[in-house]
């Protein structure tokens, strides 16, 4: 038995747990599960889909738990209904009767262990059907769910649960994966059209990851999902999802020159990879001499801005932060201290302490820090070149 068969994320309370409760119940009370039939049906097209897997799934109290397991499975068929067995339950005790009992539909056979939600689960957690460890379903459709009780489908995302009184010839519209939600309009019931869209919508979002731009038109979208829950839950999938290509960025013209105040570029400096997410690209440089480093240089752009400084520096807990005006704009003065040591030949240890200056701005949208490790003289010639190149714009 799979882990997530048994779930113990409904816990009855001692104290408000009796079987006069579950006895009072219409679920309680109905101990056979009829048959289920009917046929599945493109929700565009109106045609008959063949090849989707239907599992009638119910769930019981076991304990102060819940457990779910699979009762009968079908494949549907374009040339004729399918048909689900029922089942008859002999509840042992009331602690025994069936809590509920449900259709997944293009979600495979296994058991879900998360009733009515599962549909649910699947789109907002796998986007495109393909992580391992989830159930497969046909991915030319979204999953489904049919619940058979009037609650089933609250607190759930409409369009992934449909509720149904009866379970004989149903007709189960399922919503097909398109590349473009504006298809459809070609539905003609309003609802059935809005969960077409929303589905869709979520789904576009996720095509196209690899680069900033195209998640920025993925925002977009998950904004137009529902403009609450789902749409945050749609931007918070689409953080994990957005790749983008591990390419260093070029370094523009003249922003690590080959030398600054007689001290030489080391090899360090690079550029990027740029974010796909937020599109930022940051860029560092040391100055110095291979032994020893004597300053270093970060410059990183948001195309999307900053939301502060948020005593922003590579100084750890510095011990001061000051606002210096100076010719190219406010500056902000970080100071700090930093150790190192040396281990001579007879074991012993020397230890010292270092006081290290940096400088911080804003210029637009880049964000710029230069740092010394050392107090040096050319701290001023490093300051007003860098002011020049990228003017403080910090207030």
């Amino acid at each position: 038995m799979r882990m997530h068969d048994r779930i113990l994320s409904n816990i009855i309370p001692l104290l408000c747990f009796s079987p006069l409760s579950l006895l009072s119940s219409p679920l309680a009370a109905a101990q056979v599960i009829p048959p289920v039939t009917g046929r599945v049906v493109d929700a565009v097209s109106g045609k008959p889909i063949g090849g989707i897997a239907l599992a009638l799934q119910i769930s019981t109290y076991e304990g102060f738990s819940i457990h779910t397991e699979v009762k009968s499975t079908a494949m549907s068929s374009e040339s004729q209904s399918f048909s689900l067995a029922g089942w008859n339950h002999p509840a042992a005790s009331p602690l025994d009767e069936i809590r509920s009992y449900w259709l997944t539909v293009n979600e495979g056979f296994e058991t879900t262990g998360i009733e009515e939600s599962s549909a649910e689960t699947q789109v907002l957690y796998n986007p495109m059907s393909n992580q391992s460890g989830w159930a497969a379903n046909d991915k030319r459709y979204f999953p489904l769910v049919i619940t058979f009780r009037g609650d089933g489908c609250q607190r759930r995302w409409a369009a992934t649960c449909m509720y149904l009184e009866s379970s004989s010839n149903i007709t189960i519209p399922l919503i097909p994966t398109l590349d473009d939600p504006s298809n459809c309009n070609k539905i003609a019931e309003a609802p059935l059209r809005e969960n077409c869209r929303q589905l869709n919508t979520f789904h576009v979002a996720f095509l196209h990851v690899g680069s900033y731009e195209e998640v920025k038109k993925g925002k977009e979208l998950c904004g137009q999902v529902d403009g609450s829950f789902i749409s945050k839950t749609c931007l918070d999938q689409l953080a994990l999802h957005s790749g983008g290509k591990n390419v260093a960025e070029p370094i523009p013209a003249g922003m690590f020159p080959d030398a600054l105040a007689g001290l030489p570029v080391m090899t360090n400096r690079h550029c990027g990879p740029r974010l796909a997410w937020d599109g930022r690209v940051g860029c560092a440089a040391g100055y110095g001499t291979t032994p020893k480093q004597l300053v270093a240089v970060y410059v990183e752009q948001r195309p999307e801005g900053w939301d502060g400084l948020h005593e922003w520096s590579h100084i750890d807990k510095p011990i001061s932060v000051t606002e210096e005006v100076r010719t190219g704009g406010k500056v902000f003065r970080y100071e700090g201290r930093w150790y190192s040591g040396v281990q001579s030949a007879d074991g012993t240890f020397s230890r010292y302490e270092h006081e290290s200056i940096a400088y911080v701005w804003f210029s637009g949208k880049t964000l710029v820090q230069v740092e010394f490790y050392d107090p040096i003289p050319q701290q001023e010639e490093f300051l007003t070149y860098y002011l020049g190149k990228f003017p403080s714009t910090s207030k």
